[in-house]
């Protein structure tokens, strides 16, 4: 598998966008003592809060569990 990577040489799973067109992103954790991933998105403001959440339909929820199942098998 032929996976996108951060500057720094971090695997990005999928990147694509929710629902509502904000940037979802899969990507290998820096951390150092165990291995770990970010599920990032682009925070989203709404009546003066701000909010992490992601809205997912089926197949973008699809596309997380592909990314975070080749997390799991250990595929840099």
């Amino acid at each position: 598998m032929g996976l996108k990577r951060t500057p720094r040489g971090f695997a990005v799973y999928t990147e694509f966008k929710d629902e509502y067109g904000k940037n979802i992103r899969v990507q290998m954790s820096s951390i150092a003592t165990k291995r770990c991933v970010w599920i990032q998105n682009e925070v989203t403001e709404h009546m003066g809060e701000h909010f992490g959440n992601a809205h997912l339909t089926v197949p973008m929820a699809k596309r997380v569990i592909k990314a975070l199942q080749a997390f799991v098998d250990g595929k840099e």
